[in-house]
């Protein structure tokens, strides 16, 4: 194994105990030393980087975005996260959230960490408006989604990772990387949404080891639940009331939709990103296997999230529509209308059902 960097304090009083080490000793071992050093020499190289978090970003893609930028700062590099759409509003538990850019300041990289997407076109108009550049450019590319091909000169994809921010903590320990308070909090927010608090069976014992290591360092499971999960501004909530009235099922309950309008937004006072949430909600109804979730854009294209449970997979169904995403959680843009994006999605989901065929 390579040189490792210095492994400095934890952010809580007593996590830098012989059972912290120990445990950070046993993750560090989780990803392959070649690849991990592969990927650290190139970081290490650069003096000025870009960290991109996709489009439509979720706390997995920014957390790791920021929580690998406080890491690297430690060794002098200068970051930039960028990310084509805000961050929304509710992620205010991510130390760093002011500083994400949605436009580049200029083109002066030396090296680009792609995080939580392997499709350049996953960070949306930031890539339409610089295709030239990130085309030509050296990535690193740091994911955990099963659909990704890698877009990177190097790329670390690992499946086994329920979160990118899961395999991003393996490969700082690997590599001896300090994990500070704010990188520990970014990270565990990562975790905890793409596991949905734990509970996709996505979750394994390494994902709760990792998860345990960052509380370890200060981080606290309550700041980041409690807003994601639980808080609502009462425009969410008149928004959901409004969309829960679009409920249709099919396929003997085993598959439920509902459709969110530009109207619905406009009506209850709802900022775009407050059908967070809705799916997994959808999900929870006693029977059902699908959930879809429809949101009219303005463009003519319609977003679609999917959740499953059973032997139903979301990915395989997002691909269909050149989609992806998890087996539990996946996404996918249809051209056309909702209504027909609703139809379409739907009949091709009942078909999975009834045939197990994608």
């Amino acid at each position: 194994m390579a040189t490792k960097g210095h492994m400095g304090k934890m952010g809580k009083t007593g996590a830098d105990s012989d059972a912290q080490r120990a445990l950070a000793a046993i993750l560090a071992t989780g990803i392959d030393d070649e690849r991990a050093d592969a990927a650290w020499r190139l970081m290490m190289d650069a003096h000025r980087l870009l960290l991109l978090a996709h489009h439509n970003p979720d706390p997995d893609a920014l957390g790791s975005a920021l929580g690998l930028a406080d890491a690297l700062q430690s060794y002098g590099k200068r970051c930039v996260v960028a990310c084509a759409d805000p961050v929304p509003a509710n992620f205010a538990f991510l130390p760093g959230r002011e500083h994400v850019v949605t436009e580049l300041p200029d083109e002066n990289f030396d090296l680009v960490v792609a995080l939580d997407a392997g499709d350049l076109s996953r960070y949306g108009t930031l890539y339409e408006r610089h295709k030239a550049f990130l085309d030509g450019a050296r990535i690193v590319n740091i994911d955990h989604h099963a659909t990704s091909t890698g877009c990177g000169i190097v790329n670390i994809i690992d499946t086994a990772s329920a979160a990118t921010a899961e395999l991003l903590t393996l490969l700082l320990l690997n590599r001896g990387a300090n994990i500070s308070l704010d990188a520990a909090k970014c990270l565990l927010a990562g975790i905890i949404t793409d596991t949905r608090s734990f509970e996709f069976d996505a979750t394994t014992e390494r994902t709760l080891m990792v998860g345990a290591y960052l509380v370890g360092c200060g981080a606290v499971p309550e700041a980041i639940v409690k807003p994601m999960y639980r808080l609502k501004p009462l425009a969410k909530v008149a928004l959901w009331g409004r969309v829960l009235q679009s409920v249709r099922s099919a396929a003997d309950g085993r598959i439920i939709w509902a459709i969110i309008r530009q109207s619905d937004f406009e009506e209850s006072g709802a900022s775009p990103d407050m059908d967070d949430g809705m799916p997994s909600y959808l999900l929870d109804t006693e029977g059902v296997q699908i959930a879809v979730l429809f949101r009219e854009g303005t463009d003519g294209k319609t977003r679609v999230s999917l959740r499953t449970s059973g032997p139903a997979d979301a990915s395989k169904i997002s691909a269909h529509y050149s989609g992806g995403g998890h087996m539990r959680a996946a996404g996918c843009t249809v051209n056309g209308d909702v209504d027909h994006a609703a139809r379409n999605v739907i009949d091709y989901a009942v078909q999975v059902l009834t045939t197990g065929e994608y």
